[in-house]
């Protein structure tokens, strides 16, 4: 009987420590412009940008300090960092919500359409924070989204960086078991504006 609860209490922390393993954290790159830069593990995969475009940076992060697989589907991670000249934060919050919210096959949980939080970036700014949850119908997947957008007066634009995750999991505790949040938070705080 102690044989098989110590097998279990081992099994339960190698659990818990893979979920909580900040070592990708350990090195890092800088991703700069002319008017931002931020910080990411140095394992992130970086996709060229058109110049001039909205969507300033993709990277993709899938499998760096996540399962691969999920309730036997993939789980898939990409974060996303664009600009929405606008006029005002409240401009730029529309826009953002308006975004997650459009897609015609989006299904989320009774009462749970989104959260909304602030925080503060590395240059000081506060920015607002959208946590949503949804199964998409066509992809048949279930997704876990990040959004937080700031506003930059000297720029007269908002910076938005999503961090989208994909998986199998109509009960979202994927979210909470591998602190999907934290892990999102932890680049979306670096950003510095110009």
């Amino acid at each position: 009987m102690k044989a098989a609860f110590l097998f279990w209490l081992l099994l339960v922390a190698s659990f818990v420590s893979a979920q909580t393993d900040t070592s990708v954290f350990k090195t890092i790159k800088k991703i700069q412009e002319q008017d931002y830069v931020f910080t990411v593990p140095d394992s992130w995969i970086s996709y060229l940008q058109q110049q001039n475009g909205p969507q300033l940076q993709k990277l993709e992060f899938t499998d760096i300090a996540l399962p691969h697989l999920v309730n036997d589907a993939p789980l898939t991670a990409i974060c996303l960092l664009r600009k929405i000249n606008c006029d005002s934060m409240r401009a730029a919050q529309e826009f953002v919500v308006t975004e997650f919210s459009s897609y015609p096959d989006r299904i989320t949980p009774i009462g749970q359409d989104y959260k909304r939080d602030t925080l503060n970036i590395a240059s000081g700014e506060q920015a607002i924070l959208y946590h949503t949850h949804y199964l998409r119908r066509n992809k048949a997947y279930n997704f876990t989204r990040y959004d937080m957008v700031v506003y930059s007066i000297k720029r007269k634009a908002a910076y938005w960086f999503t961090a989208t995750y994909r998986y199998k999991d109509p009960t979202y505790k994927t979210e909470e078991d591998y602190k999907l949040k934290q892990y999102a938070l932890r680049v979306f705080k670096t950003l510095q504006l110009q």
